[in-house]
């Protein structure tokens, strides 16, 4: 059940670092943690100390709540994606974090082609 646990808190930890669009080093040298442990950490094939935990939650946004247990509190859920994304497992968050970056991105790309095309259709 332990490296259940591991993997489970380290794919918390590396969906929150993706989704920060932080690559490890960075994240690493924001909480503390060497980039070697952070990345056996994330992988699940280490396990994390109170320490470690706490370091962690003080210097980033993420709620001990969540990063062992998984729960948010409703409040600071801001859209029904945020719902989605929490109640789904670990490995599962990464990737749907990485897909609605590129979605966001793509809608951005069209909305400012849209606003330059009624510029240039109303001059």
């Amino acid at each position: 059940m332990g490296k259940k646990i591991n993997e489970t808190i380290g794919g918390r930890i590396r969906a929150y670092r993706e989704s920060l669009g932080m690559n490890r080093e960075s994240f690493s040298e924001q909480v503390g943690l060497s980039p070697q442990f952070l990345a056996e950490a994330e992988t699940g094939k280490k396990g994390l100390s109170a320490e470690s935990i706490y370091k962690i939650c003080s210097s980033s946004n993420l709620s001990p709540d969540y990063l062992i247990l998984g729960k948010v509190k409703k409040e600071k859920l801001k859209n029904p994606l945020d719902r989605v994304i929490q109640e789904m497992p670990a490995d599962y968050s990464a990737h749907y974090v990485r897909v609605l970056q590129t979605m966001s991105t793509v809608i951005a790309e069209v909305q400012k082609d849209s606003v330059e095309q009624y510029k240039q259709n109303n001059e």
